[in-house]
């Protein structure tokens, strides 16, 4: 990438003002120690959030889904007869304990 040919750039040019101190001076560029001082590495570090998020997402991969198939084919049957009948009430109570829970889990 061209931010490697940067640094080249850079190093090439402490080399030459390193070159016309004089022949028994060196850069402190060239000196193997000081190299190996400077390389850094990268790392990730995942939040609690996101370790939790990520044990919960494995957990609902590995759920048996075992039995459900006759439940969600009659499902399917009965929204495309149009006598699938939503009970909101319902609904909302479970969305407001799912989003319960989920607080109570990321504290």
């Amino acid at each position: 990438m061209a931010i490697n040919n940067i640094n080249n750039l850079a190093n090439n040019r402490l080399q030459n003002t390193g070159s016309s101190l004089g022949a028994n001076t060196k850069p402190a560029t060239s000196s193997p120690d000081n190299r190996a001082a400077t390389v850094r590495t990268d790392s990730v570090s995942l939040t609690n959030e996101a370790q939790q998020l990520q044990q919960m997402q494995k957990n609902l991969n590995s759920a048996s889904t075992t039995g459900n198939e006759s439940r969600v084919e009659s499902l399917k049957k009965a929204v495309a007869n149009g006598e699938y009948q939503v009970n909101s009430e319902a609904v909302a109570k479970k969305m407001f304990s799912f989003e319960s829970n989920l607080d109570k889990l990321l504290g």
